[in-house]
């Protein structure tokens, strides 16, 4: 396991006071944090982790003019070239955001003069961008970045997004998508590659809400095949249920520890698919089996009450949960 920092969550897009050449905004859990490339250098000295991410002026406005792109692209650049120095000196490997926005032109010039740092790797982000225009605007950073460097993707968190992104040229993806899914109920189910059983129907759920009454007398794993700690015990479906609706901690817990093991197994299945030659294949295949609508928050409406069915016990009166 390797301990990766960036100053940014890339899990969503956090609009924040304006940067200036001396400092970047962070949100932070104290609010708002003017973060200098002094600063920068304190905490890498302090965590010390095995990669760090540039500062980088990332614009969050999807309609900013191409002065605003242009000037974050060369502030950027000169904080690279402050935090490579401070990073060399460590001896931290260093990933290098790519930046240019909206805009393709300023996009291939941050890559070609980025890939002239001697970094260990890129970030490109796309995180609240259109989707229509990320596999354009993929293309314009990849395709001016050198090929044996690892590029790092912010905002293609979803198996959807992974696969285009991958097909873009895209070698790492953040784990969010697990993450998400917990926080909304939900249980990976979706398979990939030699995973994907030709018998499954077409628009398939790739997740199961186990907010779903349905799901209280469920007594199967939720993935008879799956290693993780929630389904080799096995608890079960029910039990989840349960312990979701009763709002203990360990429900939650359970869900995490499944969801990241199965998009670990997605990510190796897709690795195999790729050395077998077959991933544009079993990417066509897994965008005809499974649905692409939005997944809602399993908990959203539901009443903040202990549920009898999920409980299995007869209740006269609802008790609210303190």
């Amino acid at each position: 396991m390797l301990l990766f920092c960036d100053i940014r969550d890339p899990l969503k897009l956090s609009p924040v006071s304006f940067n200036t050449d001396k400092y970047l905004s962070v949100e932070s859990h104290g609010g708002v944090r003017q973060v200098t490339p002094t600063l920068w250098a304190e905490a890498l000295n302090i965590y010390r982790p095995d990669l760090i991410a540039a500062m980088a002026d990332t614009v969050t406005d999807l309609e900013a003019k191409n002065k605003r792109i242009i000037r974050s692209v060369d502030r950027s650049l000169r904080w690279l070239d402050e935090n490579l120095a401070k990073a060399k000196e460590l001896d931290i490997p260093l990933f290098a955001h790519v930046l240019g926005h909206t805009n393709i032109e300023e996009r291939a010039r941050s890559a070609r003069e980025t890939a002239q740092r001697d970094v260990q790797g890129f970030v490109v982000n796309v995180l609240g961008l259109n989707h229509d225009q990320i596999p354009t605007l993929i293309r314009a950073t990849v395709d001016n970045l050198p090929q044996d460097k690892p590029r790092l993707a912010y905002g293609l968190a979803t198996p959807e997004k992974i696969l285009e992104g991958i097909s873009n040229g895209i070698d790492l993806f953040d784990g969010s998508y697990a993450y998400k899914a917990t926080q909304k109920g939900r249980a990976i189910v979706f398979k990939f590659g030699k995973d994907l059983k030709k018998t499954e129907a077409a628009a398939a759920a790739k997740t199961l809400n186990l907010w779903d009454p349905s799901f209280a007398h469920d007594f199967d794993p939720i993935d008879t095949s799956c290693g993780c700690n929630a389904c080799s015990r096995p608890h079960t479906k029910a039990y989840i249920h349960h312990l979701l609706n009763a709002h203990e901690m360990l429900g939650p817990l359970l869900l995490m520890s499944h969801n990241i093991y199965q998009l670990d197994q997605f990510m190796a299945a897709i690795r195999d698919s790729i050395e077998s030659n077959r991933f544009e294949q079993d990417k066509e295949t897994f965008m005809q089996h499974f649905s692409h609508a939005i997944e809602s928050d399993g908990m959203k409406g539901h009443v903040d009450e202990v549920d009898s069915e999920s409980l299995g016990v007869p209740l006269k009166k609802k008790r609210t949960i303190l």
